[in-house]
Parts: C-alpha cells; sequence; structure tokens
C-alpha cells in the first residue's frame, strides 16, 4: 500500500508537470528559451522534461517496472532539486521559472520544500519497493 501510495503522487507530479508544459507548449518553450543553458541545450530540454516525466509515470503504473520508475523519479527530481538549489545558491544572473501550471505560483524557497518532499517520497517509494521485490525473490527461492 505504501509503494502504490507514493507511485499515485509521483504519477500525478509527473503526468501533471508534463500535461501542463504540452498543453501550452509555446509558454512552455518561451520561458525555457529564458533560462540559462545554450539554444540547443535548450531545444533539447524543452522535449526531453516531458517525456521523461510521462516515461516516469509509465513506468510507475506497471509493478513490473515500478523500480525502474521509482528510480527514474529520483533523477528527475534529483536534477530539479539541484537546479533550484543553484538558482538559490546565485549561480546564474537571473532566475526564470519554466514551471507550468500551479508550480508556476511557488517562489524559489516552496518550490525547493514541494521538490525535496517528492524527492524523500521517491526515494522511500524505491526503498519500500526493492524490499518487497527482495522478499518475493526470497520466497521463491525454496
Amino acid at each position: 500500500m505504501i509503494a502504490q501510495g507514493t507511485c499515485l503522487m509521483l504519477i500525478l507530479l509527473f503526468s501533471y508537470t508534463a500535461m501542463s508544459k504540452l498543453a501550452d507548449f509555446d509558454a512552455y518553450r518561451s520561458e525555457m528559451s529564458k533560462q540559462v543553458f545554450s539554444g540547443s541545450v535548450t531545444d533539447l530540454l524543452i522535449y526531453t522534461i516531458p517525456g521523461l516525466e510521462i516515461f516516469s509515470s509509465i513506468l510507475l503504473i506497471s509493478p513490473k517496472f515500478r523500480f525502474a520508475g521509482f528510480l527514474t523519479s529520483i533523477i528527475l527530481m534529483s536534477v530539479f532539486t539541484g537546479y533550484i538549489l543553484m538558482v538559490l545558491s546565485g549561480a546564474f544572473n537571473r532566475i526564470p521559472c519554466a514551471c507550468g501550471g500551479v508550480l508556476s505560483f511557488l517562489n524559489w524557497n516552496s518550490h525547493l520544500w514541494f521538490n525535496i518532499f517528492f524527492l524523500v517520497l521517491a526515494i522511500l517509494g524505491s526503498v519500500y519497493q526493492y524490499q518487497l521485490k527482495k522478499e518475493v525473490s526470497d520466497s521463491s527461492v525454496c
């Protein structure tokens, strides 16, 4: 039940953020073009980020691939959280946000705590999912 609850929350997060980016793609692309990355990196990220968010959601839906979904979620949330930490530390001369939907209303500190919450959730879900897989494989040894 714990793994399913964490899955559901992560699926909702990633599917919502991906769909909000895709629903208003022109605004999302415009915000991404204001980021500190080079044009070619930005062009890659514009398509990669929503794709990875959808991919992570799909992996989390399937019990067979759920652990991989948790790992993908950890990577995504770590990268997003790292970027926010860099913004808050003053690493960039400007701090635009390309977040969609409700997340665009959060300030950077609130967004950091939001991301930390979901990062911890993904870590806990992966640990729990790993334990479930281990218990199943240990019981089938006999």
